[in-house]
Protein backbone atom coordinates (compact mmCIF):
# COMPACT_ATOMS: atom_id res chain seq x y z
CA UNK A 1 0.00 0.00 0.00
CA UNK A 2 1.38 3.37 -1.03
CA UNK A 3 1.86 5.47 2.23
CA UNK A 4 0.26 8.94 2.26
CA UNK A 5 3.16 11.88 2.18
CA UNK A 6 2.93 15.47 1.31
CA UNK A 7 5.47 14.19 -1.60
CA UNK A 8 3.03 11.51 -2.81
CA UNK A 9 0.47 14.30 -2.69
CA UNK A 10 1.87 16.88 -4.35
CA UNK A 11 3.25 14.54 -6.88
CA UNK A 12 -0.64 14.33 -7.80
CA UNK A 13 -0.88 17.53 -8.20
CA UNK A 14 1.37 18.25 -10.62
CA UNK A 15 0.36 16.10 -12.75
CA UNK A 16 -3.27 18.08 -12.74
CA UNK A 17 -1.30 21.27 -13.08
CA UNK A 18 -0.70 21.41 -16.79
CA UNK A 19 -4.47 21.20 -17.78
CA UNK A 20 -5.63 23.81 -14.64
CA UNK A 21 -3.18 26.09 -16.36
CA UNK A 22 -4.59 25.27 -19.95
CA UNK A 23 -7.75 26.54 -18.75
CA UNK A 24 -8.64 29.91 -18.07
CA UNK A 25 -11.72 28.48 -16.05
CA UNK A 26 -10.24 25.81 -14.21
CA UNK A 27 -6.75 28.85 -13.39
CA UNK A 28 -9.93 30.98 -12.27
CA UNK A 29 -11.43 28.97 -10.44
CA UNK A 30 -7.99 27.74 -8.69
CA UNK A 31 -7.13 31.45 -7.85
CA UNK A 32 -10.31 32.18 -6.60
CA UNK A 33 -10.80 28.79 -4.15
CA UNK A 34 -6.54 29.72 -2.79
CA UNK A 35 -7.61 33.32 -2.46
CA UNK A 36 -10.71 32.33 -0.03
CA UNK A 37 -8.48 30.28 1.92
CA UNK A 38 -6.06 32.92 3.23
CA UNK A 39 -8.91 33.78 5.22
CA UNK A 40 -8.47 30.40 7.18
CA UNK A 41 -5.07 31.25 7.12
CA UNK A 42 -5.24 34.21 9.10
CA UNK A 43 -7.94 33.34 11.32
CA UNK A 44 -4.93 30.12 12.09
CA UNK A 45 -2.90 32.63 13.04
CA UNK A 46 -0.40 32.12 9.77
CA UNK A 47 -0.74 35.51 7.91
CA UNK A 48 2.69 34.98 6.11
CA UNK A 49 1.30 31.83 5.04
CA UNK A 50 -2.01 33.89 3.43
CA UNK A 51 0.68 36.40 1.77
CA UNK A 52 2.93 34.02 0.05
CA UNK A 53 -0.50 32.31 -1.18
CA UNK A 54 -1.32 36.01 -2.54
CA UNK A 55 1.71 36.76 -4.23
CA UNK A 56 1.37 33.40 -6.00
CA UNK A 57 -1.89 33.93 -6.83
CA UNK A 58 -1.12 37.17 -8.39
CA UNK A 59 1.85 35.37 -10.17
CA UNK A 60 -0.37 33.21 -11.98
CA UNK A 61 -2.82 35.91 -12.62
CA UNK A 62 -0.30 38.29 -14.24
CA UNK A 63 1.11 35.07 -16.20
CA UNK A 64 -2.50 33.70 -17.40
CA UNK A 65 -3.32 37.72 -18.45
CA UNK A 66 0.04 37.49 -20.67
CA UNK A 67 1.21 40.74 -18.40
CA UNK A 68 4.03 38.62 -16.82
CA UNK A 69 6.02 36.10 -18.65
CA UNK A 70 9.64 36.06 -17.25
CA UNK A 71 8.87 33.02 -15.47
CA UNK A 72 9.57 29.26 -17.06
CA UNK A 73 6.38 27.23 -17.58
CA UNK A 74 8.20 24.69 -15.36
CA UNK A 75 8.28 26.82 -12.73
CA UNK A 76 4.46 27.72 -13.36
CA UNK A 77 3.83 24.27 -13.36
CA UNK A 78 4.97 24.04 -9.71
CA UNK A 79 2.97 26.77 -8.65
CA UNK A 80 -0.08 25.67 -9.89
CA UNK A 81 0.37 22.47 -8.18
CA UNK A 82 1.52 24.10 -4.99
CA UNK A 83 -1.59 26.09 -5.19
CA UNK A 84 -4.07 22.41 -6.11
CA UNK A 85 -2.30 21.25 -3.34
CA UNK A 86 -3.00 24.43 -0.81
CA UNK A 87 -6.74 23.99 -1.88
CA UNK A 88 -7.07 20.65 -1.98
CA UNK A 89 -8.93 19.06 1.80
CA UNK A 90 -7.58 16.03 1.20
CA UNK A 91 -4.05 15.95 1.37
CA UNK A 92 -1.08 14.39 3.01
CA UNK A 93 -2.87 16.11 6.62
CA UNK A 94 -6.49 16.67 5.81
CA UNK A 95 -7.53 20.21 6.68
CA UNK A 96 -10.30 19.52 8.64
CA UNK A 97 -7.56 18.78 11.53
CA UNK A 98 -7.50 22.06 13.15
CA UNK A 99 -4.10 23.78 13.27
CA UNK A 100 -2.31 20.60 12.15
CA UNK A 101 -4.70 20.85 8.56
CA UNK A 102 -2.37 24.27 7.09
CA UNK A 103 1.49 22.82 7.94
CA UNK A 104 1.64 20.23 5.45
CA UNK A 105 0.42 23.40 2.73
CA UNK A 106 2.74 25.65 5.06
CA UNK A 107 5.58 22.99 3.86
CA UNK A 108 4.69 22.85 0.42
CA UNK A 109 4.32 26.30 0.10
CA UNK A 110 7.70 26.93 1.64
CA UNK A 111 9.22 24.74 -0.68
CA UNK A 112 8.32 26.10 -3.56
CA UNK A 113 9.19 29.93 -2.38
CA UNK A 114 12.71 28.22 -1.58
CA UNK A 115 12.40 25.97 -5.04
CA UNK A 116 11.86 29.52 -6.78
CA UNK A 117 12.77 32.20 -4.78
CA UNK A 118 14.05 34.24 -7.68
CA UNK A 119 11.39 33.76 -9.63
CA UNK A 120 9.19 34.78 -6.84
CA UNK A 121 11.03 37.84 -6.04
CA UNK A 122 11.73 39.22 -9.55
CA UNK A 123 8.06 38.95 -10.01
CA UNK A 124 7.63 40.74 -6.98
CA UNK A 125 9.89 43.37 -7.94
CA UNK A 126 8.02 43.52 -11.36
CA UNK A 127 4.58 44.44 -9.64
CA UNK A 128 6.37 47.34 -7.45
CA UNK A 129 7.71 48.58 -10.79
CA UNK A 130 4.09 48.63 -12.38
CA UNK A 131 2.74 50.13 -9.44
CA UNK A 132 4.96 53.24 -9.17
CA UNK A 133 4.53 53.54 -12.97
CA UNK A 134 0.52 53.04 -12.90
CA UNK A 135 -0.96 56.56 -13.38
CA UNK A 136 -4.59 56.59 -11.66
CA UNK A 137 -7.57 58.32 -13.59
CA UNK A 138 -8.10 61.50 -11.99
CA UNK A 139 -11.00 61.91 -10.47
Amino acid sequence: MKQNTIGNYFNKMKEKANAVLESPTQTGELVTKAEDKTTQTDKQGLRDLGAQVKALVRLVRSYKKGDYRNVSKKSMLLIVAGLLYFVSPIDAVPDFLIGAGLLDDATVLAFLFKTLSGEITAFQEWEETEEDTYIKPAP
